[in-house]
């Protein structure tokens, strides 16, 4: 990665651009990198890719600020516009998140009017590990660029908004943990970002549930949340059917997507024919019940795995038109990918589920039963030409990474083309690692399961937060749409 900052220095120095390469350790995180570098966030800024009527743009702000997408599909005379999620962003630029750069790939780049307010900015170089000081009047030198007035109002260190939730299907388990909640901790401890998260029970009812124990599973879930980390006094927790006015917005924006269109959905399909003839209207309605929840908060970012990109997708449209037809201004949503996006089963195939027996680990499992439900997990004989990409020992190893480290994860692939692997040192090992990492929110569950009235008072007091939000946002969109 030096070299590629190197050779991107030397084109800056070749359009006349002055600047200065920082070095430091690896982050991703720009929070992370002034804070090492000590300086305030007010003195670097972001490149950020968007799709504009399927054109790539490069729109740069400093990092104190916030765009304002209205403005931007002005200056650019667009109707579609949205940010270009991870995936699309490394294919067009060759480069990992939060590397970007603005001398970019992409057919104009925009710098903000802000920027130039500061002789001097840190930007990206293409590199987690170096950072360029730039002299802010130079960027102007970049080809097919113009400095616009493209954001809003001074935010400080605010990114954008989360929303983020998980059904109420009882307690958590390791997939629910590493593919969502770990991000949304993550997001929730970064001050840039307002975070808003939800147990998803009308989504849950969407499918046939257990009547009986559907409350308890919902508590449940809130309890678990705040055992691993989410704290009601940095994000809003609730509940989504304590705030009616989900269903409410959802009716709403269900006028200006079409029943084709909704059906064409993939994970929809699937549904369909996994309840073989008892699909409800709820079911039908679930993405755009899903875009609602995201839009009542007006949320930029959604922490969910790959296979949600359909539903945010489809979000995105009906943002788009209800600020066409109805003068909304409502961001179009990205998917926020985390590293644990996609946890494998423990059976081998698929992904992990609580409705595949033996494919999950509980975050309440103790250290005998994670030992035991590890070890059903089936292998090989521990030795191959080549390292496995699918089956049993490929989720182990998958597995070894997320808990141990990617160096950990080599050091077994080396062994598997060499010596080979002992399983069960493999499984000794991970199993005490996953312990590591669940012991303490297994003993913080103990304490709030002792505390009803503390977990009450997060979920009442989380739904009033998030309905001071929601009946904003419902009364602006029936003021545009002419209702009373």
């Amino acid at each position: 990665m030096k070299s590629d900052v190197n050779e991107y220095s030397k084109k800056l120095e070749s359009l006349g651009i002055r600047h200065e390469l920082v070095s430091h350790p690896e982050m991703v995180e720009v929070v992370d990198v002034m804070g090492f570098l000590g300086l305030p966030i007010s003195e670097g800024f972001s490149t950020l890719i968007y799709q504009a009527d399927g054109k790539y743009v490069a729109l740069n702000r400093r990092d104190d600020t916030k765009l304002k997408l209205s403005k931007v599909r002005e200056v650019l005379g667009v109707t579609e516009l949205k940010m270009v999620p991870p995936e699309e962003f490394e294919k067009l630029t060759g480069l990992r998140r939060g590397a970007a750069r603005p001398l970019s790939p992409v057919s104009e780049t925009l710098f903000d009017s802000k920027m130039f307010e500061k002789e001097y900015l840190m930007g990206g170089s293409g590199s987690n590990s170096t950072t360029i000081k730039y002299l802010t009047a130079d960027l102007t030198k970049i080809p097919n660029s113009r400095v616009m007035d493209i954001t809003g109002e001074l935010v400080g260190a605010s990114e954008g908004i989360v929303l983020a939730g998980i059904r109420s299907s009882g307690q958590l388990h390791l997939g629910n943990y590493l593919g969502a909640v770990k991000g949304m901790i993550a997001l929730q401890n970064d001050s840039r970002y307002t975070t808003n998260y939800m147990v998803a029970d009308l989504h849950a009812i969407t499918t046939p549930y257990n009547i009986t124990s559907f409350q308890h599973d919902t508590r449940s879930v809130i309890i678990d949340y705040l055992s691993a980390g989410l704290d009601p006094e940095k994000s809003v927790l609730f509940v989504q059917s304590n705030v009616r006015e989900h269903v409410e917005l959802s009716y709403l924006l269900s006028t200006v997507i079409t029943v084709a269109r909704a059906q064409h959905l993939p994970t929809y399909k699937d549904k369909f024919h996994q309840q073989q003839g008892n699909v409800s209207m709820a079911l039908f309605q679930y993405p755009v019940l899903m875009a609602a929840d995201i839009l009542l908060y007006k949320a930029d970012l959604v922490p969910v795995g790959i296979d949600q990109e359909p539903h945010i997708e489809i979000t995105r449209e009906i943002a788009r038109k209800m600020n066409t037809q109805y003068g909304m201004d409502f961001p179009e949503p990205t998917r926020f990918a985390t590293t644990g996006e996609y946890v494998p089963s423990l059976t081998g195939s698929g992904k992990m589920s609580k409705s595949v027996s033996g494919s999950f680990i509980n975050l309440t499992d103790d250290l005998a039963t994670i030992k035991k439900r590890l070890a059903g997990a089936p292998t090989d004989s521990g030795k191959g030409s080549t390292i496995p990409t699918e089956g049993g020992v490929a989720n182990l190893l998958k597995f070894v990474e997320l808990f141990e480290g990617i160096e950990k994860r080599k050091e077994y692939e080396s062994q598997y083309i060499g010596s080979g692997i002992r399983y069960g040192d493999l499984k000794n090992e991970l199993v005490e690692a996953i312990d590591r990492e669940l012991a303490p929110i297994r003993e913080k569950r103990k304490e709030l399961e002792a505390k009803p009235g503390y977990v009450d008072k997060v979920i009442k007091e989380g739904a009033e937060k998030a309905r001071v939000i929601a009946s904003a946002t419902v009364a602006e969109v029936k003021q545009k749409m002419g209702l009373g």
